[in-house]
């Protein structure tokens, strides 16, 4: 029964940490990666009760740098480490698939 205590916690532990880390993924960003304000320039208010907007005048659309916020991760960036797979090159110089049988990369200055 203890090791079955120890399961559920960390089970909950673990349900928790990816329930945050997905809540933390919505709104938008800045095209300098920072989080958007309110028009009057306090912190939007984030207290779990949906129903009350985070900002008088509703979502936070104000950027420090003058951008326009935009939902994702940086303004469409893509994820560190990736590129659209027509991009893709070979380390040796050849066309996808790579002739030396390794995995094409996106960059072969810094990747291979």
């Amino acid at each position: 029964t203890t090791t079955a205590m120890k399961y559920c916690i960390i089970l909950a532990a673990c349900l928790l940490a990816v329930a945050q880390a997905r809540k933390g993924g919505r709104g938008g960003v800045c095209a300098d990666g920072s989080k958007p304000t309110c028009a009057d320039g306090s912190a939007p208010v984030k207290d779990g009760d949906k129903s009350t907007p985070p900002c008088t005048e509703g979502k936070p659309r104000t950027c420090a740098d003058g951008s326009t916020p935009t939902r994702g991760n940086g303004g469409g960036k893509r994820p560190k480490g990736r590129c659209p797979r027509r991009e893709r090159v070979c380390c040796d110089e050849s066309t996808p698939p790579c002739a030396s049988g390794d995995k094409p990369v996106c960059d072969t200055a810094t990747q291979c």
